[in-house]
């Protein structure tokens, strides 16, 4: 007797470089097919805008979206990261109505010394601006245990992840995504 092979939910990996360059994403997602197609360098406008291509592309059933970070650097508003976000979520309703969306909060890194009120606020609005059926994930609370982010799981340039920081978000991570997903 054969057996029936079983539901092997996509999952699409969005973003900037910290999503990039997440090697070890299978981690958070066992027994989902993943599809990174995270760009190093990019801002939230450049997702509000190709995200509909990538969707000809992939079919995701979840999609994990990390982006706002270089929108902090370029100087791009709150208001205009907020919703840029939030045009991706309605461009993801339209074109994949069933996929749910997890957006993971923009890290509060040392190279955002001076911007992490900031981050906090913008990480809320899109938090409140989700779908029901999506996942806000506090990335911070990882990164950011306390008053200070983690300094072990940045480089030196204060932005990206070490491989240890990776493997704890993986931890991190899993459980909040196999309730949501599973």
């Amino acid at each position: 007797m054969k057996d029936t092979p079983r539901f092997k939910p996509t999952v699409l990996i969005l973003g900037s470089s910290i999503f990039e360059q997440w090697s070890c994403v299978q981690a958070a997602v066992p027994g989902c097919r993943v599809a990174n197609r995270a760009i190093g360098g990019t801002v939230t406008a450049f997702w509000a805008e190709h995200l509909a291509t990538v969707l000809t592309e992939e079919s995701p059933d979840f999609v994990l979206y990390y982006c706002g970070s270089n929108d902090l650097n370029a100087e791009v508003s709150d208001e205009a990261i907020v919703a840029n976000v939030l045009a991706c979520r309605t461009t993801l309703q339209a074109l994949a109505p069933a996929a749910k969306l997890a957006y993971f909060g923009i890290i509060k890194a040392p190279q955002k010394l001076g911007k992490w009120e900031q981050i906090d606020q913008i990480n809320a609005q899109i938090a409140q601006g989700l779908l029901p059926c999506d996942l806000y994930v506090e990335s911070n609370t990882v990164f950011f245990p306390g008053s200070a982010p983690a300094g072990h799981y940045f480089i030196d340039d204060g932005l990206h992840l070490t491989d240890d920081a990776y493997a704890a978000l993986s931890e991190y991570a899993q459980p909040l995504l196999a309730e949501w997903i599973f």
